[in-house]
C-alpha cells in the first residue's frame, strides 16, 4: 500500500519523464502523432494548451485521492487513472508548443528549454516568470507558415 501511496505522491514528475521519453521516441522512430516537426495551427495550439492544462488538474485529483486510498485495488484504479491522465495531459503540452513553434520557424526544441527557464526565474521573481509565460503565449500565436 505504501507503494501506491509514493506513486499517487510522485505521479507529475513521473508523468513529465514518461512523457519527454515519449517525445523523444517519437522523433527518433519518425511517429506522426508524437513527432514534434508536425507544424500546429494557432486554433489547434490554442485549444490544445487548455486541453492539456485541464488534463494536468484531473491528474492532479486522482494523484491526491491515491494518497488517501483505503484499500490496494482503490489505489491502483486512482494511479492508473491519474497516471494516464498525466502522461497524455503533458505530452499533449509539450506537443503542442513543439509543434506550434516549428511551425513559426524555430526549432522544436527551443520550447521545453524556455519553459525550464520560465520555471526556473520563477525561483528569482515571480512577477517576471508570469510575464515571461505571457510573452511565451503571445509569440507562439503569431502567424505561421501556413498563416492559420
Amino acid at each position: 500500500m505504501e507503494i501506491l501511496n509514493w506513486l499517487g505522491f510522485a505521479m507529475l514528475p513521473i508523468g513529465i519523464i514518461i512523457s519527454i521519453l515519449l517525445i523523444l521516441l517519437g522523433t527518433i522512430k519518425e511517429v506522426k502523432f508524437i513527432n514534434p516537426r508536425v507544424p500546429l495551427g494557432r486554433l489547434l495550439f490554442f485549444f490544445g494548451s487548455g486541453f492539456s492544462f485541464v488534463l494536468g488538474v484531473i491528474s492532479l485529483k486522482y494523484g491526491h485521492s491515491a494518497l488517501y486510498a483505503n484499500t490496494f485495488s482503490e489505489g491502483l484504479i486512482y494511479n492508473i487513472l491519474g497516471y494516464s491522465f498525466s502522461i497524455y495531459g503533458f505530452t499533449f503540452f509539450f506537443m503542442t508548443g513543439m509543434r506550434r513553434a516549428s511551425d513559426i520557424g524555430i526549432p522544436f526544441w527551443v520550447y521545453p528549454v524556455f519553459i525550464i527557464f520560465i520555471l526556473l526565474s520563477r525561483f528569482i521573481n515571480e512577477e517576471v516568470s508570469e510575464f515571461l509565460f505571457l510573452g511565451m503565449y503571445i509569440f507562439l500565436l503569431q502567424p505561421g507558415r501556413n498563416n492559420n
